[in-house]
């Protein structure tokens, strides 16, 4: 059985997440979807159009497309959750960019 990208990612990302909880539940507020979940779709198109072997071309478009949508970013482009390290797309993009990369066979 060929497992959605989303088991992927959960399975690769969210065992190291600095949210998981003894339980293996997040400890997000119900109130506060997970920004790599809530914006996949945006992430998976900025990863099939940018190709680099770099990361710098994946999070400039990231600001840009999905950073500056968020409601959590300032008009200056400060983000507190960015800054407190409490953004798993942020922290994780690295390893999701990879998995989405392997998942699209790109």
């Amino acid at each position: 059985m060929t497992q959605t990208l989303d088991q992927r990612l959960r399975q690769r990302i969210c065992p190291n997440c600095v949210r998981r909880t003894r339980d293996g539940g997040c400890s997000l507020p119900a109130d506060r979807p997970c920004s790599l979940f809530a914006n996949l779709d945006e992430i998976v198109e900025i990863v099939r159009e940018t190709r680099s072997k770099r990361i710098d071309p994946y999070v400039d478009t990231l600001r840009h497309r999905v950073c500056d949508a968020c409601h959590f970013q300032n008009d200056h482009g400060r983000c507190p959750c960015r800054e407190d390290v409490d953004c798993a797309l942020d922290t994780y993009y690295p390893l999701i960019v990879e998995e989405i990369e392997r998942y699209l066979n790109l």
